[in-house]
């Protein structure tokens, strides 16, 4: 693996750098303009992305979007970042595709592990206090891209959330 490209990502920079790929990527999707993060901290971009996500999800409910369509295009830019990112850093094996995927998600708040092969699960989650169950649904299309595109294909499918009222998020890995 790239190791110095994964340690630039591991820094107070390479958060804040994720988090602004993230919303601009994610703002294309949903379609509308990238809100403004200049200045910001990464506390407060992390917490500028979940408010957006969360209300642009709920207003493209609400407006009637076909939901299907929008998943779509949330994995398919997620995934398009996945690969970039593996083209990038070149892991050599699935325990080192993890290893990327642990980084990226402890960068936006997130407390991910495998607890046996193609269990994943995830003991905190800083945007569950943000997102409602559909929303944490719809958003989860990011999720599935990331993992399928870090690990050239497969398929992450969520069985317990956080924002369901579980302890924890759990999913298969496939």
């Amino acid at each position: 693996m790239n190791r110095l490209i994964y340690r630039v990502l591991s820094s107070r920079f390479g958060a804040n750098f994720e988090l602004r790929i993230l919303m601009r990527q994610t703002a294309k999707a949903f379609g509308v303009d990238v809100p403004n993060d200049a200045g910001r901290s990464t506390p407060e971009l992390l917490k500028a992305y979940a408010q957006f996500t969360a209300k642009e999800a709920v207003r493209a409910m609400q407006d009637g979007d076909t939901l299907e369509t929008l998943h779509q295009k949330l994995y398919q830019m997620a995934h398009a970042l996945g690969s970039r990112l593996r083209r990038l850093l070149n892991p050599k094996d699935e325990k080192e595709c993890f290893s990327v995927i642990t980084l990226l998600y402890r960068n936006i708040g997130i407390q991910i592990c495998e607890e046996s092969p193609g269990t994943v699960c995830v003991r905190k989650c800083y945007f569950s206090g943000f997102y409602a169950p559909e929303v944490c649904d719809l958003i989860s299309a990011i999720d599935q891209g990331i993992f399928a595109g870090i690990y050239q294909g497969g398929k992450l499918t969520f069985h317990e959330r956080i924002t369901e009222g579980c302890d924890v998020c759990r999913a298969d890995f496939r």
